[in-house]
């Protein structure tokens, strides 16, 4: 079978792209589309509202403390991810560039617990927080996951792929591993961090079974337990339930906008090197 010529390969192979991206877009288009509808509307065809209103904004953040779960989605996924990185930095920091004794076995175990499914721990975590006392607390929200072995293993790989030059000149004007480290090791990681940052934020920011087993208390509820939540209530209006949903969405989107540039550059130097 003859290949086809490259003047309509290029074309074709765009255009596949295009019908991709679009499937992949029109879930979102039609939340937003629905949150800007009213009751009545609501499964009137076509993507453009026929009446386009910010009722079903004022009403769901007037019927539900939607901004008090963003709030408290945003600190959680903030502390987790500054944690996430701090740990990964200096980890992934110690596993490419300090010799020590057991150095690789330790490696071997942080890409172990890469091959463990969350599920497995849940429970172990679980017992250990209601031990500490931390149910209904900020702690069990944000502390099992201040570490993150896939974050170990991609600062390892990234600081492991820079040069040799770099650091042995560092030591031969007389810096320790920490000033290496922060003057360094994490101004050329900046791509790798932006990544990692990326992904712990975007993570923190989704869960929802972990915040919905630890947290009782109205008011510290995260912002996907607060979909649940409007879903359940707003049983027959959608488009209020698409408000919400956008809302809780948008951090997210602009997370992403931010850092995609750092995140895909930290992905493909951090996992292809090393």
């Amino acid at each position: 079978m003859s290949s086809l010529p490259r003047w309509l390969a290029r074309p074709l192979f765009y255009l596949l792209l295009g019908v991709y991206a679009w499937l992949l877009v029109l879930p979102l288009l039609s939340l937003l589309s629905a949150s800007f509808r009213t009751e009545a509307d609501l499964f009137t065809p076509g993507l453009l509202p026929p009446q386009p209103t910010l009722e079903a904004y004022r009403e769901a953040l007037a019927k539900h403390p939607i901004l008090r779960y963003l709030l408290n989605s945003l600190g959680v996924s903030l502390a987790i991810t500054l944690g996430v990185l701090l740990t990964s930095a200096t980890l992934g920091y110690a596993l490419a560039r300090v010799r020590f004794a057991g150095q690789s076995l330790l490696f071997g175990f942080v890409v172990g617990l890469l091959l463990i499914p969350d599920e497995v721990t849940f429970l172990p975590r679980y017992l250990l927080v209601q031990e500490l006392g931390w149910i209904n607390s900020y702690w069990a929200l944000i502390v099992p996951f201040l570490a993150s072995p896939l974050g170990i293993f991609l600062m390892r790989q990234f600081l492991k792929s820079l040069p040799q030059d770099l650091f042995d000149a560092a030591r031969i004007d007389g810096a320790g591993h920490l000033r290496t480290l922060w003057y360094v090791a994490l101004p050329l990681a900046a791509p790798a961090l932006g990544a990692l940052g990326a992904l712990s934020f975007l993570g923190a920011w989704n869960m929802y079974l972990w915040p919905l087993v630890v947290i009782n208390q109205n008011e510290m509820k995260t912002a996907q337990i607060a979909i649940a939540q409007v879903q359940s209530v707003e049983v027959s209006s959608w488009n209020v339930v698409a408000a919400a949903a956008v809302l809780v969405l948008l951090p997210t989107l602009l997370a992403f906008l931010l850092a995609q540039r750092a995140f895909i550059r930290g992905i493909a130097l951090g996992g292809l090197k090393g």
